[in-house]
């Protein structure tokens, strides 16, 4: 199986990412557009990266009530992303508006191509105690769980449903996820070289060892963005998980 890599894109202004982008010419990856550089640059900034051809994964992880959620999706998908996110905590009944917010967008001719839903289950921030003391109960589970039990529950959510094309998890939860559904689409955030700076992420895996349990695609960020070299970083990815 192979594993794609996803460049994060965590700016402040569309000059450095254009700059990056820039440097990175020819390399088979995908961008991933999040929060941060969104609200500084904007939707057409988006909508001309896809339009140059490149690969997106525009990561803004949508959660709220339903139509409000399914309205907000159709919106991105318009800018030609690859990949969507959304919370899986919004429920059920927010992945259903979606999906036929989806194929009614897609019948009227308002996008092409859909793009991959991709669910949000733990951010890969969380430490155990940590979710399970102050988030378990947010996000609409039965009982507290572990995070491992929490990725499964809504891994289950995610492969009964049509309009949900895989989901966002942790490395170190990816080989659970895979044995019982081996053909869900795993983006695994929390990615690190061998002896490389964890920075906020408590979760992590090397792209060798992520690649090896099964995630479809890796996404990192500083590790490239921060490096002295960032082209020569990518090709160190690219080489792991060749």
């Amino acid at each position: 199986m192979n594993t794609d890599l996803v460049v994060a894109l965590d700016f402040s202004s569309t000059e450095e990412a254009d700059r990056l982008i820039s440097r990175l010419v020819g390399l088979p990856v995908v961008y991933k557009v999040g929060l941060q550089l969104f609200l500084c640059a904007g939707p057409d900034w988006v909508r001309s990266l896809t339009a140059s051809g490149a690969r997106v994964f525009l990561d803004l992880k949508f959660h709220d009530i339903p139509n409000t959620a399914a309205r907000a999706v159709v919106e991105a998908t318009k800018l030609g992303a690859e990949f969507v996110t959304v919370h899986l905590a919004g429920g059920r009944r927010m992945l259903d508006e979606i999906a036929v917010a989806i194929e009614r967008a897609k019948a009227a001719g308002e996008i092409r191509t859909p793009p991959r839903v991709l669910g949000v289950s733990v951010l890969t921030s969380f430490q155990e105690e940590e979710w399970v003391a102050s988030v378990s109960h947010m996000a609409k589970i039965s009982e507290v769980r572990p995070i491992r039990d929490s990725v499964l529950h809504f891994a289950d959510l995610v492969a009964r449903h049509p309009g949900v094309d895989g989901m966002v998890c942790s490395p170190l939860e990816v080989s659970a996820v895979r044995l019982k559904y081996p053909d869900l689409f795993l983006m695994v955030p929390g990615i690190r070289l061998a002896g490389g700076n964890w920075n906020d992420q408590q979760r992590v895996m090397t792209p060798s060892e992520a690649k090896k349990t099964g995630a479809s695609a890796i996404v990192v960020g500083r590790p490239i963005t921060e490096a002295a070299d960032p082209r020569r970083a990518v090709e160190t990815f690219l080489q792991e998980l060749s």
